[in-house]
């Protein structure tokens, strides 16, 4: 196996893909990359068996074949190399040579027959979503998860997809959202619940191009721009967060969200550590935030109008 590749290109390849690399693992060929090149197409695959993301890029030039590549040494050498030039990689019984124009690294690699197979959708719901739509539901959502291991259910974010609309919730049991896209071409599934955890909202975060969403019932994989980003769903039910949204709420109020944001942040300063609260008082026209801290004696209070 042999290939060559302009280091831009690999570093953002192995960017893509390198989030689904466990921090520690008790199976060692878990912190590879499953590098392999095929038709001049250079792909990374990383997995943790939970997270797996495949990445793609086209190479200047090589052989085909596939190998093991240890990922944060892969990383850090990549990233030390810089973006401009191009590297050349060539792999026999599984020991890599790395050459530059001014340098040459070698690194033990592992047979590519080691690594678990991706999970495969014969059977899958498949939905399309535009880039600005999942980007939507990411930014806005993944906020509110809750980290609270021993409520798996809301470690996630919630899709609801009901034909013309998908409704999206997160909530932490003290703060929730929701999120609804409208689909006017009314092809979504008519009746389909799914959590997705949220370290992989998180990433559709910057997502780069539209997104086809496959989902089963054990997993869902989203597709864009060279990359597929393959996920266990959470399999418990979701809290009926509908009862807590106010339905006859007879008061609405118009701000500036900026100056409002900026307010509670100054505020915040001045309140406890433990708790972070902050008192807000709607008049006609003014919104009255303020906060204090009992232990140190610091308060704070501002006026938006």
């Amino acid at each position: 196996m042999k290939f060559s590749v302009t280091l831009s290109d690999f570093q953002s390849v192995i960017a893509r893909a390198i989030p689904a690399i466990p921090q520690k693992s008790t199976l060692p060929v878990l912190e590879h990359f499953h590098c392999s090149v095929a038709a001049g197409t250079l792909t990374l695959v990383a997995t943790d068996q939970e997270l797996t993301i495949s990445a793609s890029t086209n190479i200047l030039g090589g052989n085909d074949g596939s190998v093991l590549i240890p990922a944060r040494k892969l990383n850090e050498i990549i990233k030390a190399l810089g973006t401009e030039g191009s590297i050349d990689i060539s792999v026999n019984a599984n020991y890599l040579t790395l050459n530059t124009p001014f340098g040459k690294y070698s690194m033990n690699g592992v047979g590519a027959d080691e690594f678990p197979n991706m999970p495969h959708f014969p059977e899958g719901v498949n939905v399309n979503f535009a880039q600005d739509d999942i980007q939507l539901i990411a930014n806005k959502t993944s906020f509110a998860v809750s980290k609270d291991e021993y409520r798996p259910a809301m470690t996630g974010v919630l899709f609801q997809f009901r034909t013309s609309e998908v409704r999206t919730a997160a909530t932490d049991s003290y703060r929730l959202s929701r999120v609804i896209i409208k689909n006017e071409a009314g092809d979504f599934p008519s009746d389909l619940d799914v959590i997705i955890p949220a370290r992989t909202i998180d990433l559709l975060k910057k997502v780069s191009s539209d997104v086809r969403v496959s989902v089963t019932k054990t997993h869902a994989q989203f597709m864009f721009d060279n990359t597929t980003i393959i996920t266990r769903v959470i399999d418990e039910r979701f809290p009926p967060y509908e009862n807590v949204i106010p339905t006859d709420n007879d008061k609405a109020v118009s701000i500036n969200p900026k100056e409002l944001l900026s307010a509670v942040k100054r505020v915040a300063i001045f309140t406890s550590d433990a708790s972070h609260q902050i008192r807000l008082r709607v008049d006609k026209k003014t919104i009255t935030i303020s906060g204090s801290d009992d232990d140190t004696g610091s308060k704070a209070s501002e006026t938006v109008v």
